[in-house]
């Protein structure tokens, strides 16, 4: 009787711990989806609100970034769409892989890009901010 008790007691432990790791996964595929929408929307509040301060960020073409050079880039975005996000939860870490395209302009004039990234996020008062990112052009040079 004593096992049954207790191995009940752990499925149920493991079973919540289950449904969190879901639902923080959930949670962070959210911020991942509401940031693509913010940069397509040139909302600078919000991306200055999920960046950390002292994000790093490794654009396409290996340029190394801070969240002000990051912030000064959004008006030359069109649209930013994700796709195919994987999330990784580390305890107060997640990792996001996926694939970001993007329309916008440069000096080059309008373009399309395919890129895959990493997103590296850190839980912080009960909300997930970005800390780091990087992305790796998918298209053919």
């Amino acid at each position: 009787m004593i096992k049954q008790s207790l191995f009940l007691i752990a499925s149920f432990a493991f079973t919540i711990a289950a449904f969190s790791q879901n639902d923080e996964k959930a949670n962070v595929l959210a911020v991942e989806r509401s940031t693509a929408d913010a940069f397509t929307k040139h909302n600078v509040v919000y991306i200055n609100q999920i960046f950390a301060d002292d994000a790093i960020i490794i654009t396409p073409k290996a340029e190394l970034i801070n969240k002000q050079q990051l912030i000064q880039y959004i008006p030359n975005i069109n649209t930013v769409v994700v796709s195919d996000m994987q999330v990784k939860i580390l305890g107060v870490t997640a990792i996001v892989t996926g694939i970001e395209t993007e329309t916008g302009k440069n000096e080059a004039g309008v373009y399309t890009g395919k890129y895959r990234y990493t997103d590296v996020l850190q839980k912080v008062k009960g909300s997930w901010i970005i800390v780091a990112s990087h992305a790796t052009s998918m298209d053919q040079q």
